[in-house]
Parts: C-alpha cells; structure tokens; sequence
C-alpha cells in the first residue's frame, strides 16, 4: 500500500512554488507542504534542486517537534490528463522545427521527420520564435503534459532562460517519461530501453544508434522517481545520466546509482547504470556537465569534417 505522508515536498506548479534556497541563494528551493493543512512547514525545511552544486536538504523528521504520522487513510488520487485535441493545434510539418533544423546538419531529413512522428514532437510559433514542443504521452496514450522548449537552429543549444509547461488547471496532472507511449510498439517491444535526462538526447540517441534501442528521457535528474519506471517492469533499462563537475557536492551518477539500486528492489525490472562517461570523459567535459547527446553531435561534426 502506498504511503501517505503528512508533509511532502510541494509538487512543481510554476515558479510560484520554487523559492530561494537558503544555502546557495538560487530560485531552485522546494517546500515542504502539510497534506492537510496545505500549509507550508518552516522555510528550512526544503530540498534545493540544485542537487550537483548545492546539495542542501532537510526533512521534517521526529525530532522536529513536528507531527509525523503518517495518515491512515490513503485515497489514490485520480490523475487528470489534458485533452489530445490540444496536439492539433500545433504545427505537425516541423519544417520550421528549430531543433529539427540543427539535427539536418547532421541526419537526413526524412530520418529527422519520421523520428519526430514517432514521439510525436510539435512546433508552436509565439512570440518567442518557433517553439519545440516535447508531448508527454503514457504507455496507454493518454496526454499527460507538454513541456515547450527553445533551441538555437544553428548549434542546437537550449535557450535556457525560456522553458514553459502547459498546464491548464488542473490539480492532478502527473508527468511520465518522454517517449513512453513506444514501449509496447511493435518495434520495441523487446528492445534494451536507455534513459537519459534530456528529450534532446532521446532524440539524438534514436537517430545516432538507429533505433536499436528505445531512448527515454526523464526530464531532469531529479525526475527518475519509481513511479515513472514503474510501466517499464519486466524490461531491461540501462541509466546514462549527465555528467557532473569534478568538484560537485553530489554527482548524477552517484545520485542514479543509488536510485536504480533501490528500484530494482522494489520494480520487476532489470535496472543497470552505464559508467560509459565517467570513464572516457575529461576533467573539462565533466566541468562542462556534457551528455551522451554532446558526444554524439561531437562525433557526427569530426565525421562530417
């Protein structure tokens, strides 16, 4: 039976519910909020999610002369999801795709449009310019989120002061892994499943090893949680997360090690961590926080050149 704790972390809703961490000052501090008050505890008590540079966090324990029971009813509460419909309204060609338009330096574009159809990227033009839409679609095709990101079309970096989550209101919206709609596809149905932090790098991988595995991001490091791999029991799932600075308070790898030891207790699956990084990566590729996507572009470019 899943627990019920009377104070967990406030779940993200904008930036509105991250604050100010009280270590490194940075706007990446989230809360812990009473389930039954709805009422925040003492600002100490946070988790920065700034976990490679900062690390800081501090739970409410029994020694905080704080109630900790746990409630003795539990109710599921039931997960909304946003109408398909909404997926119509954005552009279905990506010819103006700026993600889409860096990956044609490096892949065909026939490659680049039927891998687009596969996990069902969008493109949306506003005000900020052409926007690359990331669908987080279940195993059972329902629509749990979009999450919409801009890139430059030139060198297919993230635009990291733009990042916006179509959340209608809606209380009960929970995210998935990216790309989890395919696990029951035909063509992967038995395929080696890889899961990387970024939708640019599932994207990346499907494109670079050609389709011999199936590449699913999580969103963020922080994002690897056991109910987003619990659909993937009876699966073998090899972890790449990005690299982290030499001199970091925490590191990824360490930080999904220890998360995909624990899981594979808990889940009927085969999880596996690949030091593939860690072990070919320099001290500045590792300052510089690179991903399995950056040594993939790096290797077509040599190629290329």
């Amino acid at each position: 039976m899943k627990e019920n704790y009377k104070y967990i972390l406030e779940k993200y809703s904008g930036s509105k519910s991250r604050f100010v961490c009280p270590n490194c000052k940075k706007r990446e501090y989230t809360r812990f909020i009473n389930t039954e008050t709805r009422e925040y505890l003492s600002y100490g008590f946070g988790r920065c999610n700034r976990i490679i540079k900062c690390g800081y966090f501090k739970y409410p324990t029994q020694g905080s002369n704080l109630n900790y029971e746990n409630n003795k009813v539990f109710v599921e509460p039931k997960i909304e999801y946003l109408n398909k419909e909404i997926l119509k309204t954005f552009e279905f060609t990506n010819s103006d795709n700026s993600l889409g338009l860096f990956f044609e330096f490096l892949f065909s574009k026939i490659e680049i449009d039927t891998l687009f159809k596969l996990y069902m990227v969008r493109t949306e033009k506003n005000k900020y310019g052409f926007l690359t839409i990331f669908p987080l679609i279940d195993q059972d095709f329902n629509l749990r989120s979009l999450k919409k990101m801009k890139f430059n079309p030139y060198d297919g970096k993230r635009d990291k002061k733009f990042f916006q989550w179509y959340n209608p209101d809606k209380k009960d919206l929970r995210q998935c892994l990216f790309g989890l709609h395919l696990i029951n596809h035909p063509e992967f149905k038995k395929s080696k499943i890889i899961i990387v932090e970024s939708e640019k790098t599932t994207l990346l991988g499907m494109l670079y090893f050609k389709n011999k595995y199936l590449f699913l991001a999580t969103g963020g490091l922080m994002n690897l949680t056991k109910e987003k791999l619990k659909p993937l029991e009876n699966r073998e799932v090899i972890l790449i997360p990005d690299l982290s600075p030499i001199d970091a308070k925490n590191s990824a790898f360490d930080y999904w090690k220890t998360k995909s030891e624990k899981f594979s207790k808990e889940i009927n699956c085969l999880i596996s961590i690949s030091n593939l990084l860690e072990e070919n990566a320099t001290e500045r590729e590792k300052n510089l926080q690179l991903d399995l996507g950056d040594f993939i572009i790096e290797n077509l470019k040599s190629n290329i050149n």
